[in-house]
Order: C-alpha cells, then structure tokens, then sequence
C-alpha cells in the first residue's frame, strides 16, 4: 500500500527568526470531494532527529507550542498564523498534519514533510 499523505516542501527556516506560518490549508479533498462531517481539529508535529518536538494544534487545550486555526470547518480550510519562536535547533524536522472529523476518533494524515533550519549566527 502506498502512502496516501501528500508530501509538501515548506520553504526552509533561519532559526532565531518569526515563522509566516501558513495563510491557506485546504479546502481538504477526498475522493473528489470534501468530507461530509465538518472539520473539529488539526494537529501537526515537527520532529527533529534528535528527539525534540514542536507541536502546533487548533485544540488550545492541549497547550501546543503554536496554534492553528480552523477556518471553515466544513469546506475543511485552516491556517497557521505568524509564529514568533519556531523551530530551535537547526537540520532537519519532519513533520506531519493530522486532521479529525466529527463523529470520527482517529485522525486522517493528510499532509508531509520535511523542513530544513538554518543555523543562525547570533544564537
């Protein structure tokens, strides 16, 4: 089975520096069409390979590290505004994005990646 996540480059990142974030996510499609439960939650990990995790999500309960915001949950859109302190350690960050739907319990991970961080000078 092939994997159904879409692979992303997100342009890379000068550590130390604001992130844009992501102004647009979405409408998300499956099989042609958006789901027909509205969207209740996005959560995306970036994880470096020396272990360490920064975490965005659009439940602030959960206190993630950035947030994101739905937009319209039921065309399935979001964005991820400006994030002032991002990713701390520089190389490589795999990431994914997971979307939840209602009256489901378990994600759908729709998107992927990789980012690469700059070191910075200054530090």
């Amino acid at each position: 089975m092939s994997d159904y996540a879409v692979t992303i480059s997100l342009p890379e990142y000068k550590r130390g520096d604001r992130w844009n974030g992501i102004s647009s996510i979405g409408p998300v499609v499956v099989n042609s069409q958006t789901p027909s439960s509205p969207l209740t939650r996005i959560r995306m990990h970036f994880i470096h390979n020396l272990g360490e995790v920064f975490r965005l999500d659009s439940d602030t309960g959960v206190s993630p590290d950035a947030i994101i915001n739905i937009d319209d949950s039921v065309n399935w859109q979001a964005s991820i505004p400006e994030v002032n302190e991002f990713l701390s350690i520089s190389g490589d960050w795999k990431w994914d994005m997971e979307f939840y739907e209602s009256g489901k319990s378990g994600p759908l991970t729709f998107y992927q990646g990789v980012i690469h961080v700059y070191d910075d000078v200054t530090k």
